[in-house]
């Protein structure tokens, strides 16, 4: 196993033991104690057959998932003298994922169009994935980087603040995206990880744009990488269960956004419906089922606090105990808020450290990483 250097700045924030006791996989991964969760999902066989129902490759994912968990309490030692598998785990999610298009179900939009067969639904991605760069990014959390990231054209989203918008929104009047993109499939993808690695990287994050249109590539990708790597999910978490299904074993670490403590200000910011009660119960699976190593991001927005902020920062405290939160002060008005005259400026200080002040109530673990 190889062991990552760890820039100075992370260095300093792995002193903090709170942040060794919730994120102990991810720093037994990046020292080579620990086997990423992909690796050895690869090692779990599945029989199963390409034409099968979706219902049935299903019911076979549960199995598996449960299998699964029951391998993570093994010893590193007999974990590591396994072989993969031919037709593994991660075989059977691409698979399911694969057959999801034909009607997709990805995010909760649940747009239903074939995009197999080219339709296109909100995202306004097919069946192909888009790369619209991969670097080293120094500006995430001390504790992620160098992170290896992967930005995905397209979005789920139409968030009218968005500073990624270059990206999510207006590239969708090009006709033709290879000319602003890299298109991959899942192999091309992992070289692109692999290569990460290489220069560096302690983790593979996925993003965009969002990652959730692309989820099949993703899940894929996993069968060609080959690195003892930590694979960090980077969402706005609007998926739906069944495609939450499809990767909750295989991320090490989760990197949500929680934007809105309510369903209202996401209808009329981003478009979306029941964003709260959606995304509450992603989080909540994710800490329950999933690795539960989680850095929540927080956007705070301005005049936002009471509706927003305060609200999502009640539910972290009552039902995502482990998860620590990155409050995030660079919100400023970008792509279309200037048409919002209540978010049209960047929080105040004194907006900022109302925030902080309550997470410190209710014992939020936040500093380390904002």
């Amino acid at each position: 196993m190889v062991f990552r250097i760890l820039r100075p700045d992370s260095v300093e924030v792995w002193k903090n033991q709170e942040i060794l006791k919730r994120f102990p996989k991810y720093r037994g991964i990046i020292d080579g104690t620990q086997i990423a969760r992909y690796l050895i999902a690869r090692t779990i066989d599945c029989e199963y057959e390409s034409n099968d129902s979706i219902e049935n490759l299903e019911i076979i994912l549960k199995a598996k998932s449960e299998e699964f968990n029951s391998l993570l309490k093994a010893e590193i030692e007999e974990i590591e003298h396994r072989i993969t598998a031919d037709q593994s785990y991660i075989h059977l999610a691409e698979t399911l994922a694969n057959k999801y298009l034909e009607k997709c179900i990805f995010c909760e939009r649940q747009c239903e169009i074939n995009r197999i067969d080219g339709d296109k639904g909100f995202c306004l991605i097919s069946k192909d994935s888009y790369v619209s760069s991969a670097f080293l990014h120094m500006g995430e959390e001390p504790v992620l980087i160098p992170s290896g990231t992967i930005f995905f054209q397209g979005c789920n989203f139409g968030c009218v603040f968005c500073q990624n918008s270059d990206i999510s929104q207006a590239w969708k009047n090009k006709k033709n995206l290879e000319d602003i993109a890299q298109k991959v499939n899942p192999k091309q993808l992992a070289g692109i990880a692999n290569k990460l690695v290489d220069k560096g990287a302690i983790n593979i994050n996925y993003v965009g744009g969002d990652p959730i249109p692309n989820i099949h590539t993703i899940v894929g990708s996993l069968n060609y990488q080959s690195s003892n790597i930590c694979q960090l999910w980077n969402s706005n978490f609007f998926l739906t269960d069944k495609s939450l299904s499809l990767i909750i074993d295989f991320m090490d670490f989760w990197l949500p956004d929680f934007k809105y403590g309510n369903n209202e200000c996401a209808k009329k910011y981003s478009g979306i419906e029941n964003y709260f009660d959606i995304v509450a119960r992603n989080h909540k699976r994710i800490h329950d089922e999933g690795s539960g190593e989680i850095c929540i991001r927080h956007l705070v927005m301005p005049n936002h606090i009471e509706c927003c902020s305060k609200p999502i920062l009640d539910y972290v405290a009552k039902e995502l105990p482990k998860a620590v939160m990155n409050i995030m002060g660079q919100y400023r008005p970008q792509y279309k808020a200037f048409n919002y005259e209540e978010i049209n400026r960047r929080p105040t200080s004194q907006e900022m450290q109302e925030v902080r002040d309550y997470a410190d109530k209710l014992g939020i673990l936040w500093r380390p990483v904002s």
